[in-house]
């Protein structure tokens, strides 16, 4: 059976790239059970929807697997549309929250086969051995969506989650790896100061899956899950296996919540300082871990140092609103003051602090938003600023449709961008006075922190036109200042890092190059 992995690029030509550790782990583990396959990389190459469509022309496959987050939806049903118009009989199975968030509507308006719902390891695993060996049925297959051949929309019973810590560590040979390190830059290194005679070598490693929280404007794959972490030994495994085989310097645990409790981060840094390895690390924690104040000062500020002696140069956490109002719409369950007292924590040990916020709440004004800056002013971190964007199987994606907000799922779902794009406006407010009162935010703190960042990457946006070159849509929305493309690579990356500031200032790799190439022309 010959087989096709397809890695889609959700922004082409960004000058970082980041390893996918998703759709890895599924690679890893079907190599793991005897699949071989063939690898269409369309991030790391840049490749353009002409070379795809030419490429898939001319290779034919039994089964194509891919996936992507829900913003890349339209292009992910054009390359299913692709696929079909010139192999029909080929089987395409689709992963990730592009199809498992809306999985009756991506596949009854994409040519997909069969949509994975939650982790993907053992249902790719059983949807492969069932195309190869033609034994029993689609529908006893759990964790998959499809529509059967009289057209019913079929969902399999919901798989129970795996034991994360049996899976294999993932097989970063089965990709041009070399080509990432080539483009990360200092991507994802937060924290760490720029050395251009010494860049970091910056590895993803997944020490957790899902969250223990369920926020209402946010969809993670494992959202049907309990909130799992790997053990200690597990997760130091693969980090020494990065550090041996690939050189890594630094680890980017890449997990929606890489810490749920005080206890599971000071058993994860005792076990990196008992293994003597050496490597910086940043994580993803809630505002609640540190600042949350049925904890003693003394605790919470035992385990800050030892996180810092072990390594960990940065923390990403989201305020999301300093309007406690907004918070319990949201779902929190936090109260805002916890920011300032884990802020202070993490700087008082030299750790640095990466924060989040979004605008766009139905109950939003223009108070509310500068209620936002001020604490972020206070605290003395400027955030990465997002807007609300309703994604299926949410809370807010659920009441945009009971309030007629979204009246056609497919035509919103074809819509979506990124997070700096105002996609649905939900609030009294009109686009023009949210941009206005979060640009005079934005421009008080850039000022008052002092951190010469240019107006026009206050808010950093690409826009649907730069994921793809041939399904850009029209819109009556107009993006936010749609040429400022760098931005964050992933809408779960947190803050502007130290890259994005080298960048902002042309003092990064990239910058330094252009710098560099355009000394040598004059």
């Amino acid at each position: 059976m010959k087989v096709l992995f397809v890695i889609p690029s959700l922004r082409r030509n960004s000058p970082t790239k980041f390893l996918p550790v998703g759709i890895a782990s599924v690679m890893t583990f079907l190599d793991e059970n005897g699949y071989k396959f063939d690898v269409l990389d369309v991030d790391i190459n840049d490749y353009d929807d002409e070379f795809v469509e030419n490429y898939v022309a001319e290779n034919q496959y039994d089964v194509i697997l891919t996936g992507s987050i829900v913003t890349h939806y339209k292009w992910m049903k054009w390359l299913t549309r692709i696929i079909k118009q010139y192999h029909p009989e080929t089987k395409i199975i689709v992963g990730n929250s592009v199809g498992g968030s809306a999985p009756e509507v991506f596949l009854r308006n994409s040519k997909a086969d069969v949509v994975i719902i939650g982790e993907g390891e053992y249902a790719c695993l059983d949807v492969m051995n069932y195309y190869r060996d033609g034994a029993g049925e689609l529908k006893e297959i759990e964790g998959i969506a499809f529509i059967n051949e009289n057209g019913k929309f079929i969902q399999t019973a919901k798989r129970k989650a795996c034991k994360i810590d049996d899976l294999p560590l993932v097989n970063w040979d089965l990709l041009e790896v070399d080509k990432y390190f080539e483009k990360s830059d200092h991507a994802g290194a937060e924290g760490l100061a720029f050395d251009e005679d010494n860049p970091p070598r910056v590895m993803p490693v997944a020490t957790a899956r899902g969250c223990a929280f369920k926020c209402t404007f946010c969809h993670y794959v494992y959202w049907d899950d309990p909130y799992r972490h790997r053990s200690s030994e597990s997760i130091l495994k693969e980090i020494r296996r990065n550090i041996e085989k690939y050189g890594a310097t630094y680890i980017n645990f890449w997990d929606d919540l890489s810490f749920a409790s005080l206890t599971q981060v000071e058993k994860l840094c005792d076990a990196i300082l008992e293994s003597g390895l050496k490597f910086n690390w940043n994580c993803a924690i809630r505002i609640d871990l540190f600042g949350n104040p049925r904890f003693t000062p003394e605790k919470k500020m035992r385990i800050a140092q030892k996180m810092r002696e072990s390594g960990c140069l940065a923390v990403g956490f989201s305020l999301e609103s300093g309007d406690q109002e907004i918070l319990e719409m949201m779902n929190k369950k936090i109260q805002a003051d916890y920011f300032y007292e884990q802020v202070r924590i993490m700087k008082e040990v030299g750790i640095t602090c990466s924060n989040s916020v979004v605008f766009g709440y139905p109950i939003e004004t223009k108070e509310t938003i500068q209620k936002t800056f001020n604490m972020c002013l206070e605290a003395g971190i400027y955030p990465s600023i997002g807007f609300l964007m309703p994604l299926p199987y949410t809370g807010m994606y659920e009441y945009a449709k009971n309030n007629g907000l979204i009246t056609d799922e497919n035509a919103y779902l074809d819509s979506i961008t990124e997070r700096q794009d105002i996609t649905l406006n939900m609030t009294k407010l009109s686009n023009d006075e949210i941009m206005a009162e979060i640009k005079s935010g934005a421009r008080e703190l850039n000022e008052k922190l002092a951190l010469g960042l240019d107006e026009k990457r206050f808010i950093r946006t690409g826009g649907y036109r730069k994921h793809t070159n041939k399904t850009a849509i029209g819109s009556t929305r107009k993006p936010l200042d749609p040429e400022n493309v760098e931005r964050n690579e992933n809408d779960f990356s947190f803050n502007y890092s130290q890259a994005v500031f080298d960048m902002d200032l042309g003092t990064g790799t990239v910058a330094k190059a252009k710098k560099d190439a355009s000394n040598k022309n004059s």
